[in-house]
């Protein structure tokens, strides 16, 4: 599984890195949304995970460029809060998952697992049922 990581802590994003490599998947991390954005409309990714607590980032319509430039790769925010607070600000959103922090590696696996599951259902489905 290729994951798109974008995270502006470089020792988070080395970390995440680490147990995303450790739980089997090829990761792209990047410190920057214009790279992120970048990197997704040059190559395909079954996964986007971006850090939510970014200073000036609009997490909605970061999701919704990411989903125009691929509606075929899941959209997951790493959060810092109570996760129904991110449900019900973000839940009619285009971000697919949210995994709170802090997170163990059982967390991220399953993370992992639930993406690549939802994304066959988008390609059986199309780029429209998104």
């Amino acid at each position: 599984m290729e994951i798109l990581l974008w995270d502006k802590e470089n020792i988070e994003r080395e970390l995440i890195e680490e147990m995303l490599t450790n739980v089997g998947c090829e990761v792209t991390s990047v410190g920057d949304e214009q790279d992120c954005l970048s990197r997704l409309r040059n190559k395909q990714y079954d996964l986007v995970i971006f850090d939510q607590a970014l200073p000036d980032l609009d997490a909605r319509g970061f999701a919704d460029e990411l989903a125009r430039i691929n509606p075929l790769t899941p959209i997951a925010m790493m959060a810092t809060l109570n996760i129904e607070f991110y449900e019900e600000k973000y839940g009619d959103s285009e971000i697919d998952f949210i995994i709170t922090k802090p997170f163990d590696l059982a967390q991220l696996r399953n993370l992992v697992e639930e993406a690549l599951v939802f994304r066959r259902k988008l390609k059986e489905a199309g780029p429209s049922s998104r």
